[in-house]
């Protein structure tokens, strides 16, 4: 190999840090790079192949091209493989591992193509040496093809690992950032040359630091490359080890110099966990002196005075909220953002990264340019601000501000008319608000110090991004109305659920508390599930129940987490059965009686069965039961599927056996459209109660039908 030979190279990169790539690449190697099939590609000698492996902080991997051919096809494959005397890369008594991408109508499988390319290589060897190279995960020579649709590549990989695992990277915090992502966003905001200008950076939502130490490795002059133990090309047989060594000298001078004069570096962030896991790096790098991270929330930072700082380059990764529940707690979070910015750091340029325009919207100042990236699978948008551009955006709607006036003077409307009934009943769960005007198709529930806010699906006629809008704007009102943190309004948005969903688990927080409802204390979950536990609308029904409860035998049949049970048991029951197929809500309706001074055993048992089944099998007999089924189940662990418009009369029939004479069956169910049929009121005495037990917070709609159904006289 001669130093004037020059080779195609390939590099891959994250999704939208193409562009910044190209122009990383010539400011490396001095040559213009081009488009390539997974990213980008230029020509040029050995060592500008060495220099990109060294120095790109944006790219993936890099290859070096053998052949490439607009003739895609299996027996072209074979000939490009065949064609490349492979005793120049690796020796027969090595090893190798091909990455393949790719399919062809004969190859519709990436391991089968990865074995077909092994076989062609090895069997050149056997020919001429009667060895061959064997396969291995850390292997002397790794194989590159990739099948595009109109071109096939053949190449070697140089990098090994990914370029973007720096080698630094310990324990980090949630969600980090990837570190080619992070150096691309410094890379758009001309880091580089600010920190040549003495320019300083701050990171006022670090986490973990990536940002943080990927800016202070650039302001230092830090090839990214010198982190790394090794690199593919190393075991290579074309490999120069003399120029390598020469370009990492000179790499570790310029880190030297570079070390020496470098900027401030500062990030912050409230979880001191992470920041001291980052300080921990940055010492690690020898970077600490002008680069240091502290523990400090965002609506608690300050300009440091201990600090020489210039103005600069401010670029955070915020939190985005991809789950709509978080949202309006981060609105005053972003707030702060721009806040700060205006107030404090008016003379510097900012860069924010985040999925979600709405929040954006709320740092209240016009961005200057905005970058599309991929923060992993997340599309996130990197806002560019700068210096002396701070001035505030008007982001208050006056239309909508009247709105969200109408939407709180209704909740004050509600509460007075509902201010008897709390007080009597002693409630501290109820619903005060339900769609009442048009704007606003939320629920709004208050349990305690905190509110529960469901949103109905918007029509598909409502932009989304305006529905969202609205309805956190809706939820921050709410807030201020209740006098109430927003972390402390829970949102979901709810959709007619079909089988067992609106019961499922939605996440793993846990974090369950307890309110009052006449003297029965009740375990309620406002995170976990699309339901809290509670269903509000029968607070008449349990009412009714524990004040004829004494000494009955009381049975409640998918009975959820047991508020009727817990309710019979505050009202004197003697006995009570609970039945449901699901072990989470039995589990919870014993925590629920044990709350009130009841413990499950022979008198209070909890039984976990398919109802339809146990009814069938049971022979105990009850005084009351309350029966409340979903609309609609079809539940693995049941024997058969429900549908209680065709089931019902099937589920009163079997649940009448097990009723005593002179006994009650509460039957109850939420399908709107529900008809009791014709042999359910011919066989027994029924009555509608629908009018009487729905309590006064929810007289608006009608969100269940309730009937009273006994034994006819004879």
């Amino acid at each position: 190999m001669t130093a004037e030979q020059t080779f195609t190279f390939w590099m891959t990169c994250p999704q939208g840090v193409h562009g910044l790539l190209k122009k990383e690449i010539e400011a490396i190697t001095g040559i213009v790079a081009g488009d390539w099939n997974k990213g980008v590609q230029f020509v040029g000698p050995l060592e500008a192949g060495y220099r990109v492996c060294l120095w790109s902080r944006l790219a993936n991997r890099v290859f070096l091209g053998l052949n490439d051919t607009v003739n895609v096809s299996y027996e072209s494959l074979q000939s490009m493989i065949q064609a490349v005397d492979w005793d120049e890369h690796v020796r027969p008594t090595g090893t190798l591992k091909v990455s393949f991408g790719g399919r062809l109508p004969e190859i519709r499988d990436s391991r089968f193509g990865a074995q077909k390319v092994k076989d062609w290589v090895v069997d050149q060897f056997r020919d001429k040496h009667g060895t061959r190279p064997s396969v291995d995960n850390t292997p002397d020579l790794t194989i590159y093809v990739q099948i595009a649709k109109k071109r096939m590549f053949l190449g070697v990989e140089l990098t090994g690992d990914s370029l973007h695992k720096r080698g630094y990277r310990q324990a980090t915090g949630p969600a980090p950032i990837k570190e080619n992502l992070a150096a691309a966003l410094l890379f758009s905001k001309d880091w580089s040359d600010r920190a040549k200008q003495g320019e300083s950076f701050l990171d006022l939502m670090c986490g973990s630091g990536t940002i943080v130490i990927e800016a202070a490795l650039m302001a230092a002059d830090y090839a990214p490359g010198l982190l790394r133990q090794e690199y593919a090309f190393e075991r290579w047989l074309l490999h120069d080890a003399i120029l390598w060594n020469n370009l990492i000298k000179e790499a570790r001078e310029r880190r030297t110099v570079g070390l020496e004069n470098m900027p401030s570096v500062l990030g912050y962030d409230a979880d001191g966990g992470v920041i001291e896991k980052a300080n921990e790096t940055l010492v690690s790098l020898g970077v600490s002196k002008h680069a240091r991270c502290y523990q400090k929330n965002l609506d608690e930072w300050t300009l440091p005075t201990h600090w020489s700082l210039k103005p600069g380059l401010w670029v955070s990764n915020p939190p985005y909220g991809e789950r709509l529940g978080d949202k309006p707690t981060l609105m005053r979070f972003y707030r702060t953002v721009g806040d700060i910015a205006r107030s404090q750091l008016s003379q510097w340029s900012i860069g924010m990264l985040t999925s979600d325009d709405i929040l954006a919207r709320e740092i209240g100042l016009r961005p200057a340019l905005k970058r599309n990236f991929y923060n992993g699978p997340i599309e996130a948008i990197f806002y560019s601000y700068e210096a002396n551009e701070t001035r505030a955006v008007n982001t208050v709607d006056v239309n909508q501000s009247e709105q969200t006036q109408a939407l709180t003077n209704r909740v004050a409307k509600n509460l007075k008319q509902l201010k008897k009934l709390i007080k009597k009943d002693q409630l501290e769960a109820y619903r005060v608000y339900d769609a009442d005007i048009p704007e606003f198709a939320i629920a709004v529930d208050k349990y305690g110090d905190w509110l529960h806010v469901q949103e109905y699906a918007p029509p598909k006629t409502i932009p989304e991004e305006k529905a969202q809008a609205r309805l956190l704007n809706a939820v921050e009102a709410l807030a201020t109305y209740f006098e109430i943190p927003v972390s402390q309004v829970v949102v979901k948005r709810r959709e007619r659920q079909r089988g067992t969903n609106q019961y499922e688990k939605k996440g793993q927080t846990d974090r369950s508390f307890t309110i009052l409802e006449q003297g029965v204390k009740l375990k309620v979950n406002l995170h976990d599930y699309l339901d809290s536990g509670l269903f509000l609308d029968h607070r008449p029904s349990r009412q009714w129940v524990q004040e004829n409860a004494e000494d009955i035998s009381f049975l409640n049949l998918f009975c959820y987490t047991g508020s009727f049970t817990s309710h019979a048991f505050k009202g004197g029951a003697k006995k009570t059965v609970s039945v449901d197929l699901s072990k989470t809500y039995l589990k919870w309706a014993e925590d629920n009686l044990e709350l009130n001074g009841g413990r499950a055993g022979p008198n209070h048992q909890f039984v976990h069965a398919d109802v339809m089944k146990w009814l069938k099998e049971t022979d105990e007999m009850f005084d009351l039961i309350v029966m409340d089924p979903p609309t609609f189940s079809n539940s693995a662990r049941m024997s058969e599927t429900l549908d209680i418009q065709r089931d019902h009369s099937f589920l009163v029939s079997f649940a009448m056996k097990h009723l005593n004479e002179g006994g009650l069956l509460l039957f109850s169910n939420n399908y709107r459209q529900f008809k009791i049929s014709d042999k359910v009121v011919n066989k027994f005495d029924v009555r509608d109660i629908s009018a009487h037990s729905v309590p006064a917070d929810y007289k608006r709609k009608q969100p269940h039908v309730c009937f009273e159904i006994r034994h006819k006289e004879d």
